[in-house]
This record gives C-alpha cells, structure tokens and sequence, in this order.
C-alpha cells in the first residue's frame, strides 16, 4: 500500500503515514506536516491509539466497548501508561460505517470523521499546550445530532462541562474544575496560543533525508516528546538524549529540576546488591545509573549550566565514586579489580565490562568536573590513582566480554557489556578498532532475544564504529517491524510504562547519532550517514559543549557547516568536506583557524559567535530545506509495512 492510499491503517487500527502534500514555502511546517498519522479504523490497542497532551495531561483516543462507542482515556501524567483512566465516551446513534481520523503534529490537534448508518461526526481534539484539559469540538449531519457523551462512570469523575457555540458543539474536561472552567472561557486564546507554542517547538532540530520513514518518525518523536513526556519523570539511566540534541532542553527533566531540588530515583534499595555480592542481594541497580548521572553529564554538556555541574552531578558523582571505592581490589597483576556484579539481564561476574565501564566513565566526569569548578578535592589524588590502575575490559576472541572468565554465549536483548562503546563512546576514535568492531559484530550475530529497543541500541552500535549501512538497517528494521508507525510502542517482549516513551525516542535519536556525533573532545557533522542519503539537510542540533549545528549534504557530498557557540567553548570540528574549502564568519570574511588533521579545523570561537566552513564555491543556505523523497514511500503501520 503506497502512501498515495491516504487513510490506509494497519491491522487493529494501526495508523499509518498520510499520502504526500504538496511543496510549502515553510520547510519547517513542509515537513512535520509531512508527518501527520492517519487511521481508517479506530484503534483498539492503546499503543496504536493517537495520543494528544501537554507534558501534564495525556489523551487517547479508541474504540470503545461497542462499535458505536468512541472512549477518551485521560490520564493525569503521573499515572502509568497501561493504569485506569479517567473516560469520555461518546455514542453514536448509528452504527460506524467508516472512520478517517487524521493527527495533524503541526497543530497538535485529532481531527476526525465518522460516518455512521445515521449519519456523519466530525470532531477536533486537542489538549491546548499548558491548560491541563482536553477540548473536544463536535459537528453532525443527520440524525447524528443525537451522538451523545455518556456519564463518567463513578469510580473515575472527570470535571467537565459542555456547551453549544454556533453549529459546533464543545467539551471540556480535564482533572481540575477551575482549569475545565478557565478554559471553557478563554478558548479562541488557547487554540491560538496552542499553535503558536507547537509551532515554536518543531522549529528546533530540523532533520530532512531522502528516507521518509525515518524523516516522519523523527518527527513523530518531536511531536511525542512534548505530548507524552512526563515533566517530572524521575532522571535514571541515559534519560532522553533526544530532547538536548534536537535542542528541546526545556523538556529535559535534569534542565527542568535546575534551580532546585531534582526529582531523582529512590535509591534506597542500592545497598541490596554490593560488590561481591551481585544478583543474590537482590537486582539492585548501581548508583551510577539509579541516580540518572549520564542522563545529568548529557544535559550539562549540551547547555553547558555550571548549575547542573555544581550542584548535581560533581556531588554526585563523588557520592557514586565512592560507594564503588571501598569494593575494589588490587590484584597481582597491579590493577584494581571489582569482585562480583550483576550485568543486566545475563550473569554476575567479576569485572563486569558493564560496570567497569560505569565506573571508569564516572571518573573520568569527576576529574574534569573537578577541573572545570576549579574547586580543591583532597581525593583528587586517589581518584586520578584508580582511573589510572583500573582493569580493562575483559576480552576474548569475539571482542569484549561479560566479565572476567564469561564470553557472551546466548543472544542478549541488552548489550549492557558494550556500554563503554555506545552510548559512553569511551575512548574513542580508539575503540574504531577490530576489538570494537568484533565485539559488536559478535553480539549482533545472535538475535534471537532481540526486541525493540534492541535495534535500536544495534544502530548506535554500528554508528560508533563506522558501520553506517548497517546502523541505517539496524534503524529501517525497528521501525518497519517493531515500533511501525507508531508513537509509542516498546516493542515486542517489552514491558510498557516509560519504556513505551523512551524506546522511540531512542530510535529518534538513533537517526540523530548517524548525521552527528562528539566524542574524544570532536564534533563530527555526518559521520556515519549511509550512502542512500545522498542528501541530507539539518538544523538548529544542539551537541556538546552547547554548540548549535546546521549542515547540509547533496549528490553523497558535505557543502557546509555552521556552528554557533552559546558558551565560548573550544571547538574542534570534523567537517567532512573533501578536497578544498573555506573557513568563514557568519558574514562570509574569512576567520582564523588552525588544521587538525585532513578534514578537521580548531576554530576558537566566543560566546555567541559562529563560524561557516564550506566546500569552495559553495554558500550555506538561510534556512533549512526539505530535501526530495528517495523512491516512492510506502505507508506502514505500527504492526509492520502494508502490503
């Protein structure tokens, strides 16, 4: 099913990409209106439902009981994603002979068709950006005039009122009776100021490629990040490193905590499982990632915030520093060796290449955040010792193992012992070796675990050692098979909750790692892009060192770059154009720089201040472009392609 079958859906209800529009002047509005998801049937699971929000309410919409019923489910965004909802049911006085709905990401608004035995609905849904209520508009044809909302039933109350302007009738109904009030008053300013934030949103992070599967789920992801996105989402793990290089840090919760206390992971049940003691203390996981430090060092690095570094990461960092300190043991061969830890979701082993490289990566953050505070540690001295006499990762034949004496011999959905590979990258561009490479061709062998979120870690593998056809195999694999279409969806053999959010957003950033990358203290702009991207269009990236990047590719060649800096630091850029080119201000003169090797050039740069490399003979653009679709795209559907 090509996608000029606008409406077609996939097998429950899964939406699928709407037919292709005409060109617009805005690249911006071209291309997530590009991106709108279409249904011709409702959905029945709540993975394949539209969902409508504004980072504290959270709507979706499905079939009901019976084929006349169409359910709202509203949730409060501290509920999980599969708990009891509060429910709007409409009921039709017909019997559904055809449905179109279309979620339109620019408006952030469901708009909807139903023709039934009786007559047609129309309806506009939308949850106005910062009100709290959702706001359904009803018009009818027909004897569908009788279309009704049915009560809410006892167990669940949801303030709502509801009232006949003109032809259309409007509900409104959130958790908050002053809000539902407030709202039902002020509607014509709240549809304005809805669209007005969304738009404002979508114009960070452009991305354009010739894959139209990957371009609209990347915009999906943009549009979900503030839909679904819990504000106050405890920080653990990686977070979403989506939001800080699409330049969404407003949405980030580490950047939303700056300022006062964070909502961090309990941490009380660390203790559980010491060193030593691994998996029979219970799975408990590591300070490192209970208390979300990469997800912390990632916000602080893309905005730069001496407030994050001071007041959050460096005492944490010292905190989690130390836990591990007091387990380690020197060993005859002069290292120091950690005794029995679990690696997630495999085996305990001693020197676990999982938490080594935790270890050693929050180290390496303590020195330097020691450094750039300027601040006297007296353990600076001890900590600068053990990141020097730590063991390496334990290797065998097929790269980097499990632990000490435990080769990776089953398939493992996680990965978790490559993690100093992707996403710490450490010691790159070392670990583009064989060792690297065979330690990710050996894990990508087995896939007999894998889910979802499986290839998507399998693309920034891949990416991280320059194997870009496979990371973009890797990509077109999840979204084809496993997350579709989809807004949301884990994938198969996962659970839900969060990981419904963070699977696709991980994908979206996945995309992201192949177009651009730093690590090793260089900013690399396409350095993995596959070569059925001939041409390439991004803009307004936010990398390391709060750098903001526009760049452009065409006929499998870089044009130019451009970098602004918000916090005057250092830049080293990997511009990747071949043959000869110029370095220049943002008013075209030439400014200083020093080469550092045959495609990189050391620019300093102050706060504010911007430079343009191009290819000689070549002028960047004012503003981004849309680039042309490669082939014909096909329309698909969360439950795989459509035939």
């Amino acid at each position: 099913m090509g996608l000029g079958a606008a409406g077609a859906a996939g097998p429950g209800g899964a939406p699928a990409w709407a037919a292709d529009e005409p060109r617009r002047t805005d690249p911006y509005e071209e291309s997530v209106r590009d991106a709108r998801m279409v249904w011709d049937r409702p959905p029945e699971d709540w993975q394949d439902a539209p969902c409508l929000g504004d980072g504290s309410l959270r709507v979706q919409v499905r079939c009901g009981d019976s084929p006349n019923l169409l359910a709202f489910e509203v949730r409060d965004t501290s509920d999980a994603w599969q708990s009891a909802a509060a429910r709007l049911v409409l009921r039709f006085a017909g019997t559904p002979t055809a449905h179109h709905w279309q979620l339109d990401l620019w408006h952030a608004e469901l708009k909807a068709t139903i023709t039934t035995t009786r007559g047609r609905v129309h309806l506009t849904a939308l949850v106005p950006h910062g009100s709290g209520v959702l706001v359904v508009r009803l018009s009818t044809e027909g004897a569908e005039s009788e279309a009704a909302w049915q009560p809410t039933p006892a167990g669940h109350p949801l303030p709502l009122q509801e009232e006949t302007r003109g032809p259309a009738r409007v509900l409104v109904a959130g958790a908050d009776a002053g809000a539902v009030r407030r709202a039902l008053a002020a509607l014509q300013r709240l549809d304005i100021e809805h669209r007005r934030w969304w738009q404002d949103h979508y114009r960070r992070g452009f991305l354009s490629v010739p894959d139209r599967t990957v371009q609209r789920f990347y915009w999906a992801q943009i549009y979900l990040s503030a839909a679904a996105l819990r504000r106050d989402t405890p920080v653990t793990g990686f977070g979403h490193p989506l939001l800080g290089t699409t330049d969404h840090l407003a949405l980030d919760p580490v950047v939303a905590a700056t300022g006062h206390r964070p909502r961090t992971a309990s941490h009380n049940h660390l203790y559980g499982g010491l060193p030593g003691v691994g998996s029979k203390g219970g799975r408990a996981s590591d300070p490192i990632s209970s208390w979300g430090l990469p997800a912390v060092e990632a916000a602080y690095r893309t905005s730069m915030d001496q407030r994050i570094l001071r007041d959050w990461l460096h005492p944490a960092l010292r905190k989690a520093v130390g836990f591990y300190t007091y387990f380690l043991v020197a060993e005859p061969d002069g290292r120091l060796h950690l005794p029995a830890t679990h690696s997630p979701h495999y085996a305990d082993v001693p020197d676990a290449s999982h938490a080594l490289a935790l270890l050693r990566w929050a180290l390496s953050m303590l020195i330097d955040s020691t450094r750039r505070l300027g601040i006297q540690e007296t353990a600076l001295d001890r900590w600068r010792d053990i990141a020097a006499r730590l063991t390496s990762y334990p290797t065998g034949p097929d790269g980097v193992l499990i632990g000490r004496g435990a080769p990776l011999a089953r398939s493992h959905p996680y990965a978790s012992h490559l993690l100093w590979l992707h996403p710490l990258r450490e010691g790159l561009p070392q670990a583009r070796t064989e060792l690297a490479r065979r330690s990710y061709a050996h894990w990508a062998s087995m896939r007999d675990n894998w889910h979802g979120s499986s290839y998507v870690t399998a693309a920034g593998l891949a990416a991280a050692v320059g194997e870009a056809s496979e990371a973009s195999s890797h990509l077109r694999h999840f979204l084809a098979n496993l997350g579709g279409g989809a807004l949301y969806r884990a994938g198969r053999g996962e659970e839900g909750g969060e990981t419904a959010v963070s699977v696709p957003l991980g994908a979206g950033q996945a995309a992201l790692d192949l177009l651009l990358d730093s690590w090793g203290g260089t900013l690399r702009v396409f350095p993995a892009t596959p070569q059925e991207w001939p041409d390439t269009t991004v803009a307004g990236l936010r990398a390391p060192g709060a750098f903001l990047v526009d760049a452009e590719r065409s006929h499998g060649r870089t044009d130019w770059v451009r970098v602004r800096s918000e916090a005057g630091e250092p830049l080293l850029l990997d511009h990747g154009i071949e043959g000869s080119f110029e370095v220049l201000d943002e008013n075209g003169r030439p400014r200083p720089w020093q080469p550092s090797g045959p495609r990189a050039v050391r620019v300093p740069l102050g706060r504010g201040e911007s430079v343009v490399v191009v290819r000689r003979g070549q002028r960047p653009a004012a503003e981004p472009r849309m680039v042309e679709a490669a082939g014909t795209p096909r329309a698909w559907g969360m439950s795989g392609p459509q035939k």
